[in-house]
């Protein structure tokens, strides 16, 4: 049996201070008619227990939804949503459910930034790493510094966040739609440095469903979950360089050979939760020279990706699926594409765990 993404919708990513978990999934169900006809329904999220104190979220937003169908929350760090599609797919497949929802949802603006950033440092190893002060934006500045050294120019992440932020001017739930020039970059707020504010991702709340079924759609919008998988990478600390993202190069290029695929012609969201990662992913993958090449890629990161799109963590997988869904069928933003597959990547940590979804129409 096979698993097709039939429908789904996407809430803007933004600070919603007005809405919670409940009200952002009302929200996304209330505007995805697919969404009501569903037997299992397969929630996504990262931080609740730490940003609303709730456990058992799965259960709660099913009853405010006033459904009775069964439920399981998915949590995987930031790569939860794709966890979450894997899961309701394994479902469809085995019989285990005819139409499984995913909801992917998080709150991120209920506490002060610093906050909300330590709950982010919490991908990270806590006894390790956390309890140490190191951070994400510190691995992703060591990892820009090592691929710098070895002839990556700095422009090359610079022109990842120009592009990312001028994608995300025509996708309707993008949470930054303004363009950034090379300009920019001059007086940005320093991360650790070299890194800088605009090589860093969006952090918001968001709210995105699917749909997926045992049968496609009569229409020509519907796309087929055709592989999954998942590659536990070593801790940044335990690697001889920070930037060999190993986890997430194994996965995109199994999942490329086993297809024969492009990524330069196929539809394509990567996990760029910082520059460096994606530029180094591309690099080891031979797609990117010291001279960068961005520019050859035909559909790379179209909804701004987590950089300009935003990133509210536990749900971003699933905004990934349902961007890519989009542009395979009916289109995303104003924008159509004649790719057949369509690559979805998503990570947490700094590689420390890596996975990859590809769809096709």
């Amino acid at each position: 049996m096979s698993a097709y993404v039939v429908g789904g919708s996407a809430v803007k990513v933004d600070r919603h201070f007005e809405l919670g978990y409940r009200d952002l999934a009302y929200r996304v169900v209330r505007d995805c008619s697919e969404c009501l006809d569903v037997d299992y329904v397969v929630i996504s999220s990262a931080l609740p227990e730490l940003s609303a104190h709730q456990i058992d979220l799965g259960t709660h937003v099913v009853q405010w939804l006033g459904r009775r169908i069964p439920v399981v929350r998915v949590e995987s760090g930031e790569s939860s949503g794709l966890a979450a599609v894997e899961l309701a797919a394994s479902l469809v497949r085995s019989g285990g459910a005819r139409k499984a929802l995913v909801l992917g949802i998080e709150k991120v603006t209920e506490y002060p930034t610093y906050t909300t950033n330590y709950f982010y440092t919490l991908t990270l190893d806590y006894e390790y790493e956390v309890l140490r002060g190191v951070t994400p934006p510190a691995y992703a500045s060591l990892a820009m510094k090592e691929l710098i050294k070895s002839g990556i120019r700095r422009e090359c992440f610079s022109e990842w966040a120009i592009r990312m932020h001028e994608n995300a001017t025509s996708i309707p739930h993008a949470m930054l739609k303004f363009k950034i020039s090379y300009d920019s970059f001059r007086d940005a707020q320093v991360l650790a440095d070299p890194l800088t504010l605009y090589d860093s991702f969006a952090l918001g709340d968001g709210a995105a469903a699917l749909v997926l079924s045992s049968t496609p759609s009569r229409s020509d919008s519907s796309v087929e979950v055709v592989y999954t998988n998942a590659e536990v990478g070593l801790p940044a600390y335990a690697r001889e360089r920070i930037s060999d993202l190993s986890a997430s190069t194994k996965a995109l290029k199994v999942a490329v050979e086993k297809f024969g695929l492009n990524l330069r012609k196929v539809v394509v969201e990567l996990h760029d939760s910082y520059t460096p990662y994606p530029i180094a992913i591309l690099r080891a993958l031979g797609y990117l020279s010291n001279e960068c090449g961005l520019g050859e890629f035909e559909h790379l990161n179209l909804s701004g990706g987590l950089k300009a799109r935003g990133h509210p963590i536990g749900a971003t997988g699933v905004y990934q699926v349902y961007e890519v869904f989009k542009l395979l069928t009916t289109g995303l933003g104003g924008r159509t594409t004649s790719s057949e597959y369509g690559v979805v990547h998503s990570m947490s940590g700094p590689d420390n765990l890596s996975r990859v979804l590809v769809l096709k129409r």
